[in-house]
């Protein structure tokens, strides 16, 4: 590793970022954000998406750097955050694809269609139709699979209140689902 204003090993410069050191901080961005960002771009489909995962891999390297304990290089450990990040970010893309093709997986089981794209198709003309908080909230909860307390803490309410307004929001897409479906 570099000298660099007093890190001249892997193990003070983790301490100096534990503690918050600016200069620490800034050197780490500046000596493993290349490394990383070139492993993300060989696994995401853009470079944007790329940067973006990296920089979410340093955020939470920082939220998370007191659980390093040096049994690995830093490297590695930020690789394996970095990896983690990946992993969501395809997670997520296909749960995003997924609803469209069955939200609300167990409503959708009780009933029987001719092809997905159909179904697709029913879902987004019912999210259209709900209103734009009850369409949020169930995007939020299904597609980037928000816990109860985060969707409380990210609205503002206790967590009974979004228990509560989940519940009217699934209501709310079965009765569309139905009108529609009786229409079609």
């Amino acid at each position: 590793m570099k000298r660099f204003v007093g890190f001249t090993n892997e193990q003070i410069l983790v301490e100096a970022i534990k503690n918050g050191h600016e200069l620490a901080i800034e050197y780490w961005f500046k000596n493993y954000y290349q490394k990383l960002y070139k492993l993300a771009a060989q696994k995401l489909p853009s470079p944007s998406i790329a940067e973006e995962i990296t920089q979410e891999t340093f955020i939470n390297c920082l939220r998370s750097i007191t659980l390093f304990k040096g049994d690995s290089s830093l490297l590695t450990y930020m690789q394996s955050i970095l990896r983690h990040e990946i992993n969501d970010f395809y997670r997520k893309r296909y749960a995003k694809k997924f609803i469209q093709i069955i939200p609300l997986s167990e409503f959708l089981l009780d009933h029987e269609y001719k092809d997905a794209h159909e179904t697709a198709e029913m879902v987004k003309l019912v999210l259209k139709k709900m209103t734009s908080q009850s369409r949020e909230l169930l995007i939020k909860k299904y597609v980037d699979e928000k816990k109860i307390k985060e969707l409380a803490e990210e609205w503002g309410r206790t967590e009974k209140a979004i228990e509560s307004e989940l519940f009217r929001a699934r209501k709310e897409f079965r009765l569309l689902w139905a009108d529609i479906d009786q229409n079609t």
